[in-house]
């Protein structure tokens, strides 16, 4: 078998009800072509941000290099993707995204062709479901996007999740001011009192509305820096926290660990983190509980599998970050079923959103708070002709 092409799409969104004013959500995928009539998706989980359209170009220049590839020999592609393109070496978030998505989308042509679903190919399932929670609780918890400002909301959002069968959620207690802005308030350095209630106000609402059995999960979006982020840990700890995300930025490493040695919370981060050299040296200073790669940007599946490897040696466990199409979830699926440290399913709040599944065929969701993984072979998932008819394309033989 033999990689003949690559598709390269960039999908635009679209506001619900209103097809000509687009969302600022654009998925990049790279179908992947062989002579045997296979093909495999895979997707640069750079949807959301500004660098979508870089995702689309960087693939547009990787594809000459499988052309002609088998695409079972994902370690040579993979690896003559690293050597081979010169900027491979230097990592970032725009290669390992087009690296992320041509192997993603090699382990879903393998899938197919052995006619079994990829979690079979990753070691087989190590449980039966997984335990997700409802993730980014200060949009609200429905189809269409909300600004909460009112700790009332927050209360009423995260009493809907757990509703409908969640046991854990998680917020950004400061994306929003008390007007709605968003990020509109500067985190950084020591925190002014009005921050620090505001946050406080809000998780007491959460863990008021939701009572003492559901796990809270708090996320800084590395709004904050290592001052601000342990001075709200300590304001907010009090509320039994499940872990404390993204705390700071991930550029200088010696701060994670200056902050897991301040904060009596478990520390999360690895989001914007990439391979498996990227997440060394958090390993060997032990400064994060649980790691967050996204397998549409830390490599792909096949660096994700190594990376948590990795963790694992150092008992810390896995939540991989999901904010993509259906199609980089059904891969994660694969993935965390197929992991003895996995912790819990991040359940974007993109996921509920229609203009979201309306990309794919299949629609995962989760049943009172756990999903259970595609059995399809490969990953599971397809574009539907309606991501193609909204999608600019390029192909490359």
């Amino acid at each position: 078998m033999k990689i003949t092409s690559l598709e390269i799409l960039l999908i635009h969104s679209f506001i619900e009800g209103n097809d000509n004013k687009k969302r600022p959500w654009s998925p990049v995928v790279a179908k992947v072509n062989t002579d045997e009539g296979i093909y495999g998706l895979g997707e640069v989980a750079l949807a959301y941000g500004k660098a979508a359209n870089a995702g689309f170009g960087i693939l547009k220049d990787f594809a000459p290099l499988v052309i002609g590839m088998d695409p079972f020999d994902t370690e040579a592609v993979w690896n003559k993707l690293m050597k081979k393109t010169f900027w491979g070496q230097g990592g970032g978030t725009v290669i390992f995204g087009g690296m992320s998505a041509i192997d993603m989308a090699l382990w879903d042509i393998k899938g197919k062709a052995l006619n079994v679903p990829l979690y079979k190919l990753l070691g087989g399932k190590c449980r039966d479901s997984l335990r997700c929670y409802a993730s980014q609780i200060q949009f609200g918890f429905d189809p269409v996007r909300n600004a909460l400002t009112e700790k009332e909301q927050y209360a009423e959002h995260a009493k809907k999740a757990v509703e409908q069968g969640y046991d854990a959620l998680k917020v950004d207690l400061l994306e929003f001011d008390r007007k709605g802005n968003i990020k509109s308030m500067d985190l950084t350095g020591v925190l002014t009192k009005d921050k620090i209630d505001l946050a406080v106000e809000r998780v007491a609402a959460i863990r008021d509305a939701v009572g003492p059995n559901i796990d809270i999960i708090v996320e800084n979006h590395a709004e904050t820096d290592a001052t601000s982020s342990i001075q709200l840990a300590r304001a907010i700890q009090q509320y039994n926290i499940m872990y404390y995300e993204e705390t700071n930025t991930p550029l200088n490493t010696k701060l994670a660990r200056l902050i897991k040695e301040k904060v009596d919370i478990p520390i999360a981060g690895g989001e914007r983190v990439y391979s498996r050299w990227g997440y060394v040296p958090f390993f060997e200073d032990r400064s994060l509980d649980v790691i967050q790669p996204d397998l549409g940007t830390c490599g792909g599946v096949s660096e994700a599998k190594k990376i948590c490897e990795m963790a694992h040696a150092y008992d810390i466990t896995v939540q991989t970050h999901i904010c993509g199409s259906p199609i980089v979830k059904a891969a994660s699926l694969h993935l965390e079923i197929a992991i003895p440290n996995f912790l819990i399913h991040e359940h974007h709040r993109h996921s509920i959103m229609k203009t979201n599944i309306d990309l794919c065929v299949n629609d995962y969701q989760p049943i009172k708070g756990r999903y259970f993984v595609p059995e399809l072979p490969g990953i599971g998932q397809d574009l539907t002709e309606y991501a193609y008819s909204i999608a600019d394309k390029v192909t490359i033989k």
